[in-house]
């Protein structure tokens, strides 16, 4: 069985006439016999929307919860789905707030942070598992055979709640059921399932972290074996620069796995970091393509050993928080004061933009999320004390130069460079 991997991001899902336009775009890709997995994201900004409706409380929270609600089956209405679709979509949704209410409630769960994480997740999902309840349900209508395929039956997580890993090594196994619906009798073309989501062990719904999606694409195809995967952009592929930021930015057409690493890791928005190294591993293209010119330039992630981008790329990074983390003492840093600092960070699900230390202060720059920040500042405990900077920006220039560098920088207060071969790094104020 050989079949092809698709990822569409909120953009290209966010009302009915985008999932009309993904059909389109879609039938063209495979013709009457190609087969697909789907990976969907949630509908345009639902889950900025869903964490709002799980931050307010009482009647608040049911009130805007009834809206998130009322505008899914609006969609559906509108594609005019049957009334077993609606149906679906409503218990779908329904199941992801009461498990999010039921968790929230659970004496059994005493740590506080763990039992808010967890409910989070399973509120949240309720995006994802909406949004693909729409889109099998118009490709089915258009004349597809397709499947509606839970992705927590595939992806199996461990780890902290919202910044839940998964195990890779296991995706074949795995992906055995999965692979065993597009062989079988009822000739299935189309798979449509979940990004960003996942299941613990114990049964609770988990998630990947924010933008999650092209990660979960990546695992989806290596657990189905697919031949390629495509992440479907409102961009024409990696371009070298946000072309919003960068009007001459250009799109770069083959990119090395070892340097789509790179990018992703310095903060490269296009695709998710941890996207690349489980296709890498089994040697699967990514391509990169706008779903708003399906012909138009692209980039393909594959390996290109050597292969060096014929421009400079820039990336940005805004509203990152620098902290120094200090001994509560005034000692050096040593090996049990970074054993207890990466801890914590582990614990809090933060991810390090950058990090520098000293004699006696750990320099960390991470994007700005105040929670995270003062759950991390508690795991730590009495043995430090953390100042912090907010507003910063962190620019990140690969194959460029000392003048390239000045000339992005020259109005601005250099907080912090580093360089390291290739690649030069500020932090600006």
């Amino acid at each position: 069985m050989t079949c092809t991997a698709h990822k569409f991001g909120g953009a290209s899902v966010r009302d009915a006439e985008a999932i009309r336009r993904l059909e389109t775009l879609l039938s063209s890709q495979l013709g009457p016999r190609g087969k697909a997995i789907v990976v969907v994201s949630a509908m345009g900004k639902t889950t900025n929307a869903l964490e709002d409706i799980w931050r307010a409380e009482g009647d608040r929270r049911a009130s805007l919860w009834k809206e998130c609600v009322n505008e899914h089956m609006r969609v559906a209405e509108e594609l005019s789905l049957s009334r077993a679709i609606q149906q679906q979509l409503q218990l779908r949704m329904q199941t992801c707030w009461e498990e999010a209410h039921r968790i929230e409630n659970d004496p059994s769960i005493a740590d506080a942070s763990e039992k808010a994480s967890a409910s989070y997740d399973a509120f949240v999902a309720a995006g994802e598992l909406a949004s693909t309840t729409l889109v099998e349900g118009w490709l089915n209508a258009s004349g597809m055979s397709t499947r509606w395929w839970d992705v927590r039956e595939t992806l199996k997580t461990m780890g902290p709640h919202r910044f839940a890993r998964v195990e890779e090594a296991n995706l074949e196994q795995w992906g055995k059921p999965l692979r065993e619906v597009f062989m079988g009798t009822e000739r299935v073309q189309v798979v449509v399932t979940q990004g960003f989501i996942g299941r613990h062990e114990n049964g609770r719904t988990s998630t990947l972290g924010r933008e999650g999606s092209d990660y979960s694409a990546a695992l989806m195809a290596v657990a189905c074996s697919a031949a390629s995967v495509t992440i479907w952009k409102d961009v024409p592929g990696m371009m070298n620069a946000d072309p919003k930021r960068h009007l001459d930015a250009v799109t770069v057409p083959k990119v090395d796995h070892a340097e789509a690493l790179e990018l992703s890791y310095y903060g490269a928005s296009v695709i998710h970091p941890r996207t690349v190294k489980p296709l890498q591993h089994v040697g699967i293209p990514l391509h990169v393509k706008s779903f708003l010119e399906p012909n138009g330039p692209s980039t393909c992630i594959d390996a290109f050993p050597g292969l060096v981008p014929e421009v400079p790329m820039f990336i940005w990074r805004d509203n990152q928080t620098w902290m120094e983390v200090h001994t509560a003492d005034g000692s050096f840093l040593v090996e049990d004061h970074l054993t207890a600092l990466f801890g914590a960070l582990d614990q809090a699900g933060i991810h390090v933009r950058l990090m520098q230390q000293s004699a006696t202060h750990f320099g960390l720059l991470i994007d700005r999320d105040d929670a995270l920040t003062t759950n991390f500042t508690t795991l730590l405990g009495a043995g430090f004390w953390v100042d912090s900077a907010h507003g910063l920006t962190l620019l990140t220039v690969r194959h460029g130069n000392a003048d390239v560098l000045e000339r992005l920088t020259d109005s601005r207060v250099v907080k912090l460079e580093q360089r390291s071969g290739s690649t030069w790094r500020r932090v600006l104020e």
